[in-house]
């Protein structure tokens, strides 16, 4: 985790009178631009946006040879590195590869009526190997079968409401996610974006450590490292982020068939019995600690999608769109993708407490478990689904390295102008060294992950639900889309970060971890992000009236 805390700590909001001026130099920068009339004919849907808030021309989804990358004169004077990454996004453009900035769509961009695969794709990005490891984290904790079972399947219901409602955002406003921060957390809003991109970072790592220790399982005499099991599911995860959401939607529309199947036969070959599948004996004893920290888990692990949720509904078209239906779709599609897997994953690590052969293979990785099991029982056949295991990883990874492409330009506005293709070049050259050097502490390093992302995430969704119900009483109107990057007439983000930082103060004593137990979690357990969002959601409303009635935004 020093990686996710240098990089939050290295994070300092800007004064107020640099972003005035930046969003000064945005302002200036479009007026420049609308007037290259015919420069703006040759770019994206979201490019056209940002220039000319009256170009009328209509773009779809499904335009694969458009050039976005056309900045103003005054961006590439003064950045001449652009001008060869800006040529090499154009010809990318001729090879289906989406090149898009993170402006809010248009309305006559807004073209996709295909929202149930919104469901289908949060489905496979659950429903590989990282959820089923997430799963077996039971064996460490003081839970019995039935206590982590109920304690799974409450707190999936209870966390995928959060980015299922997230998601609905998209269609509405055409806006991704970390722009969309910006009416709610103001000036602030780049200190989310921070904590977003490193949280993807931190979960690509993640999957790459477990597809690699996978598929590194299955080679005789370890001839195939994890090492070199990382490095090839990070590549195909580059590969198939790299191409775009048209290309992502189709991806993950499919992707779990196989990974189906392939856990249908890992659950069938277990069987049951002594040395299967069984309630061990003894079995623990169920406590208020076991099951507050396996919730932190699950809430970390499902609510932190709230950052990137309608990044991948902001080219929904929102006459077609059911607001209710994409909700429900999106729902199931976390709930069906996680809870199964964990439940799944919690029945073998609490059969591995009394099967030394199971625990064995699991204290050394996920994928030397699913080995032994699918091996010793169908040979070489085995193997194979072994290898489609690890490989389902990157139902995971890929939505992530995409919108870490998102929430980089979302962090400074100079960024907006680099080309899309540069940032997940950048996430695997960041992932790659990390996953190589993390994988030898993987349960650790996850426990720690899930659970920090669950701290953050309830401060960043409180704020955002509370503006969004409360303040703006659920009106979509209120959301003016031409201000997304005027930072003179965004809120200030005061209130935010007020009743953010001042529940820390009931955060902090809360946490339970092995590198820090606060006083209130001694006696009861982790309650990080139930009284960090309570605490943050009862302080926000009454600021953020009291900051629009002093400064009038």
């Amino acid at each position: 985790m020093s990686y996710l805390a240098a990089t939050v700590s290295s994070a300092e909001p800007r004064s107020s009178q640099q972003q005035q001026q930046e969003g000064d130099i945005e302002q200036q920068q479009q007026q420049q631009q609308q007037q290259h009339g015919n420069v703006a004919s040759h770019a994206t849907s979201n490019e056209r946006a940002e220039k000319s808030s009256s170009s009328s021309s209509s773009s779809s989804l499904k335009q694969p040879h458009q050039q976005p990358f056309s900045s103003s004169a005054t961006i590439t004077s003064r950045i001449p590195l652009l001008r060869p990454l800006q040529r090499i996004g154009e010809r990318l453009g001729h090879y289906h590869v989406e090149s898009v900035s993170v402006a809010p769509v248009p309305l006559e961009a807004r073209t996709e009526k295909k929202w149930w695969s919104v469901g289908l794709l949060w489905f496979s990005a659950n429903f590989n190997v990282l959820s089923f490891s997430t799963g077996t984290l039971v064996s460490t904790l003081e839970l019995s079968a039935a206590g982590a079972f109920c304690t799974i399947v409450f707190f999936c219901l209870f966390s995928a409401l959060f980015p299922a409602f997230f998601v609905t955002f998209g269609p509405r406003l055409g806006m991704r996610q970390m722009i969309h921060t910006r009416y709610s957390w103001g000036w602030f809003a780049p200190l989310i974006a921070i904590l977003n991109a490193a949280s993807l970072c931190g979960y690509t790592i993640l999957n790459c450590i477990l597809g690699g220790q996978t598929l590194s399982a299955v080679s005789p005499n370890g001839s195939l490292t994890p090492t070199v099991g990382i490095v090839i599911v990070a590549i195909v995860s580059l590969v198939v982020s790299f191409m775009g959401i048209r290309v992502l939607h189709a991806f993950e529309r499919w992707l779990w068939v196989p990974v189906l199947i392939c856990f249908c036969i890992l659950a069938g070959l277990a069987r049951s019995g002594p040395s299967g599948l069984h309630f061990p004996t003894p079995e623990p004893a169920t406590t208020s600690e076991g099951v507050l920290a396996m919730a932190s888990i699950v809430i970390g692990f499902l609510v932190s999608w709230s950052g990137i949720a309608s990044d991948v509904s902001s080219y929904m078209d929102p006459a077609t769109t059911p607001t209710w239906g994409l909700f429900g779709v999106t729902f199931l599609g976390f709930f069906l993708g996680s809870c199964p897997l964990f439940l799944l994953g919690a029945a073998f690590g609490l059969s591995s407490l009394d099967n030394p052969a199971w625990d064995t293979a699991l204290s050394e990785s996920n994928g030397a478990l699913f080995n032994l099991v699918l091996s010793s029982k169908a040979g070489n056949f085995g193997k194979f689904i072994t290898v489609l295991l690890g490989l389902s990883i990157i139902g995971n990874t890929a939505p992530s390295i995409y919108s870490f492409g998102l929430s980089m330009p979302a962090i400074l506005p100079a960024l907006r102008h680099v080309p899309r293709f540069v940032f997940p070049l950048v996430a695997i050259a960041i992932v790659i060294p990390l996953s190589i050097v993390g994988a030898s502490a993987f349960y650790d390093t996850l426990v720690s992950f899930t659970s920090v992302l669950a701290y953050w995430s309830a401060l960043f969704v409180a704020v955002v639900l509370v503006d969004h119900w409360v303040v703006r009483r659920n009106d979509m109107a209120s959301y003016d889309p031409a201000i997304w990057c005027q930072w003179k007439k965004l809120p200030l983000g005061l209130a935010a970060i007020i009743s953010a930082v001042v529940s820390l103060a009931v955060l902090v004593p809360s946490i339970s971890q092995t590198w820090f137990t606060g006083p209130i979690a001694e006696h009861v357990g982790d309650l990080g992000f139930e009284l960090g969002f309570v605490c943050c959601a009862l302080l926000y409303a009454p600021l953020r009236f009291l900051e629009k009635r002093l400064v009038g935004r």
